[in-house]
């Protein structure tokens, strides 16, 4: 699992790579957990170039959402390859996350406060 974190327009961006899976979803979590410790408002996950993830991923994402909502804070995913949001799709987790196809509109609906369509 590798990944990087950046800031655009003020968001925090985090673009995960590989699996997130059982064995690395400990890691995810701790990146994930350094922007919660900070309080950062707007976070977006970027899933462009993540193969698989499995039930210990998905938790990871929850917690994170729920951890980010007790402070106001926002999560949004974004780039989910097939397999990947088969997985949300589902387990029905695309109906609790803000999922975009792409970071441009995920980052404009921290600015607008927007939902992404159903």
């Amino acid at each position: 699992m590798a990944y990087a974190s950046r800031v655009v327009d003020g968001v925090s961006i985090l673009d995960l790579e590989g699996e997130i899976d059982l064995y690395k979803s400990p890691d995810v979590r701790s990146e994930i957990g350094k922007m919660i410790a900070k309080k950062t408002k707007s976070v977006v996950i970027n899933f462009q170039k993540v193969t698989y993830i499995d039930s210990s991923g998905l938790a990871t994402m929850i917690d994170a959402f729920q951890k980010m909502r007790v402070y106001g804070g926002r999560l949004a995913l974004i780039s989910l390859a097939k397999p990947v949001r088969s997985v949300f799709e589902v387990s029905r987790l695309d109906r609790f996350f803000q999922i975009f196809d792409e970071e441009a509109s995920a980052v404009a609906s921290f600015r607008q406060g927007a939902t992404p369509a159903a």
